[in-house]
């Protein structure tokens, strides 16, 4: 292969990879806007709606910042996460759960993980699936009825700092965040 040839296919393979990355990108766009849809659909108040949330966790020997795309925040606490990703989102599980259990001083009682047709509805406290598309999602007369006795459960310090790890390594995973989100 010459020089030149080299170069060329090199060339392309970048841009191959740049496309591949803009669908994906859409994909996940698309993925926020039709949980947003449906969160608004099933009752949940736009200022109840946390997009793009990012928090601070400290680990026994480091700081990050973690992310996730939605947090459901009711009078009584938070209740519950939404993790979107455009593909495989049985590999997503155990972020959002994890997630869910360290983002605040208490574990935030449901995670979801969704491309936007599919979800896994999780609840945290029982570590078990609990729903398998965004119909299961709660609406929020169901969410308000479910945090009336909610009591705010931190997790264990034995797991918590195993959590954060679990957290803290998807983060170094993740794609970079779409311009515009």
């Amino acid at each position: 292969m010459t020089n030149q040839s080299k170069e060329e296919h090199e060339k392309l393979v970048r841009q191959k990879i740049e496309e591949e990355n803009q669908v994906e990108a859409e994909r996940l766009v698309g993925a926020k806007q039709i949980v947003l849809e449906v969160l608004v659909q099933k009752g949940y108040r736009i200022e109840e709606i946390e997009l793009n949330p990012e928090y601070r966790i400290q680990l026994s020997d480091c700081e990050a910042t973690v992310g996730i795309d939605f947090v459901i925040n009711l009078p009584e606490g938070n209740f519950m996460v939404i993790k979107c990703s455009s593909s495989a989102i049985e590999s997503w599980e155990r972020y959002a759960a994890a997630f869910a259990r360290i983002a605040k001083d208490y574990q935030i009682p449901f995670a979801m993980v969704t491309d936007g047709e599919s979800a896994r509805l999780i609840d945290v406290l029982k570590g078990t699936v609990v729903g398998r598309s965004l119909d299961e999602l709660h609406a929020r007369p169901q969410a308000a009825e479910k945090m009336k006795n909610f009591q705010k459960i931190p997790c264990p310090e034995n797991r918590r700092e195993r959590e954060k790890r679990i957290v803290y390594a998807f983060e170094g995973i993740k794609c970079p965040p779409v311009k515009g989100d």
